[in-house]
């Protein structure tokens, strides 16, 4: 068989000597089969060598314990990756301590995603060493960044089939310049809810990504067009303007069609216009559905949403606007709300 020398052994080849050696087969015989140098073999083993303790039955002396010496392909094959990722290039960051310190901090107590951060840095012109979202995510995964730990995330998709029309106005009829995204003042709809009664409404503006929260004491109807007669009285003779459409979905909570369209100021008039996505669609309201899983982020699932005071809403509605956006240019959704609300006024 043809030796391979001193090259580097794959983790199948680790697997077989560690199946050879803990059945007591000779290293000379292990090196023929498995076709290497009796060298590299006792260098690997050194690798993946660890300490087991074998239990033995004594009539005089009862339990007892012995150190038996073995080998573990895994424990040889992490050393070997730990190996190789200390070999290379210096570090891009060099000893930019500040900027390790700025973005752990940015991560684990604002709940900002490291790309978002290194957006921040240069629409902001912060000043730190410049490195890459692709570099930045290979130093965390590498442990360069030891007190970052990023979630993963698993994707489940079903499928259904749509039985019933929507309640109202179907998105169909919606306007298509409204899905290009270029016009401010349409907006998406919906609740979270929480582990009893309690929930919160979402209100999602598609060109600059604003979000607006309400926090109510159930998930019906009536609570839904208060929180909009409160909007709409904050917003007074200019909330036409500003919420010129709202896309909902067809839950419970807004099947009073006339009810969201209806103004709180007179009996006949309109304050905007409503539409209902398809059944089970959740696309059809993005911008909504995006924006509430990085509320999820500091409001999870199973969160009792009645014990929140108003404050603490609120300052889950500040962070979230005020969250760097790289849809955005890594400008923030209340900056660009100001903005075009300012272009009304003027």
């Amino acid at each position: 068989m043809k030796q391979i020398g001193t090259k580097n052994l794959s983790f199948t080849q680790r697997l077989q000597i560690e199946t050879l050696f803990n059945a007591k087969i000779s290293k000379q015989e292990i090196a023929k089969i498995v076709g290497i140098n009796i060298r590299t073999l006792y260098y690997e083993l050194k690798k993946g060598r660890y300490e087991h303790l074998v239990k033995q039955n004594s009539f005089w002396y009862g339990e007892k314990f012995k150190k038996e010496i073995r080998y573990s392909a895994q424990i040889a094959q992490d050393r070997y990756i730990q190996v190789c990722q200390n070999k290379g290039r210096n570090l891009k960051i060099g000893k930019d301590f500040a900027l390790v310190g700025y973005i752990e901090k940015r991560v684990n107590e604002e709940k900002i995603s490291p790309c978002a951060i290194l957006g921040e840095i240069k629409y902001k012109n912060l000043p730190f060493t410049k490195i890459s979202k692709t570099t930045l995510y290979r130093y965390i995964h590498i442990g360069i960044f030891p007190n970052i730990q990023l979630a993963k995330r698993k994707k489940e998709y079903k499928k259904v089939t749509i039985k019933r029309a929507p309640k109202g106005t179907s998105i169909e009829k919606r306007p298509l310049e409204i899905k290009a995204r270029n016009t401010f003042g349409h907006w998406e709809m919906d609740c979270i809810c929480g582990s009893n009664r309690a929930c919160w409404l979402v209100l999602s503006e598609r060109l600059t990504r604003k979000e607006i929260i309400f926090q109510m004491k159930d998930q019906k109807a009536s609570s839904v067009i208060h929180c909009l007669n409160v909007l709409e009285r904050r917003f007074g003779a200019m909330f036409k303007q500003v919420f010129k459409t709202i896309t909902v979905d067809n839950g419970s909570e807004f099947s009073d069609f006339k009810g969201l369209e209806k103004s709180s100021f007179g009996r006949n008039s309109r304050r905007t216009f409503v539409f209902y996505c398809h059944p089970y669609c959740s696309c059809e309201r993005g911008t909504n559905e995006r924006l509430n899983r990085e509320i999820r982020r500091l409001v999870p699932k199973g969160t009792a949403l009645n014990k929140f005071i108003p404050e603490e809403v609120q300052k889950v509605e500040d962070w979230v606007n005020n969250y760097p956006r790289e849809v955005l240019g890594y400008a923030t959704s209340g900056e660009l709300f100001e903005k075009e609300l300012q272009k009304l006024y003027c």
